[in-house]
């Protein structure tokens, strides 16, 4: 595993899907401000979810897409983003924690 698949919040799990949520915030000033989030799916991180679990053995079991079993994949990949929602605020410890990443050249 590469640095570059390796998950931010445990740094020793693999990095499996991402789905990006755009969203908007109402800031203190009462501007709206847009963004984008990404949900990650990390094979150590998620194991122990009954919505990432099946993708993450999939990939366990074939190590990567197969062209015989890509609608099953699919299936799992679908189920998994229609779970997720993008947040309501912003988080500030994983703010501050990318904001450190970046000083350390780590992004």
């Amino acid at each position: 595993m590469t640095d570059r698949w390796a998950c931010p919040r445990c740094r020793t799990g693999e990095v499996l899907a991402v789905v990006r949520l755009p969203h908007i915030w109402t800031n203190a000033a009462g501007d709206s401000v847009r963004g984008i989030r990404d949900v990650l799916l990390c094979a150590c991180c998620d194991a122990d979810d009954p919505i990432a679990g099946p993708i993450i053995t999939y990939f366990a079991v074939h190590g990567s897409a197969q062209p015989d079993t890509l609608v099953q994949l699919i299936r799992y990949l679908l189920r998994w983003i229609h779970q997720t929602r993008a947040p309501k605020q912003p988080d500030e410890n994983a703010l501050n924690a990318e904001a450190e990443a970046w000083y350390r050249g780590e992004l």
